[in-house]
């Protein structure tokens, strides 16, 4: 059966393995398309949760292949970087309505 993996910033995993799930924390310094091409074809794996930060530093290339591929799902995550920020970065729901709109709207809350 295929297990659950998050990759996240070096502190930031401590919750994710409270809740028991696999985790791996990584720095700014690592290569994001040559660690997820490695785990896909370790093919341990059936759901990567990563930051957003970090996916965004995959090449093309590399998203290409494991969307090709299928598995494992890749799920981007959205943390906040410090206690009491409620969002570190952009939200994927205004993400995917600007990639399928074409244009960016601002949500009030």
């Amino acid at each position: 059966m295929s297990e659950l993996l998050v990759i996240t910033r070096t502190g930031a995993s401590l919750g994710f393995q409270t809740a028991g799930l696999a985790t791996l924390e990584v720095d700014s310094q690592t290569d994001m398309s040559a660690l997820l091409l490695d785990l896909q074809e370790e093919g341990r794996y059936g759901l990567i949760a990563i930051e957003e930060s970090f996916l965004d530093k995959a090449s093309e290339h590399a998203k290409k292949r494991l969307r090709k591929k299928g598995l494992p799902v890749i799920v981007p995550l959205n943390l906040p970087l410090s206690w009491g920020e409620e969002e570190a970065g952009e939200s994927p729901v205004l993400r995917l309505i600007r990639r399928a709109i074409g244009y960016q709207i601002k949500i009030k809350r």
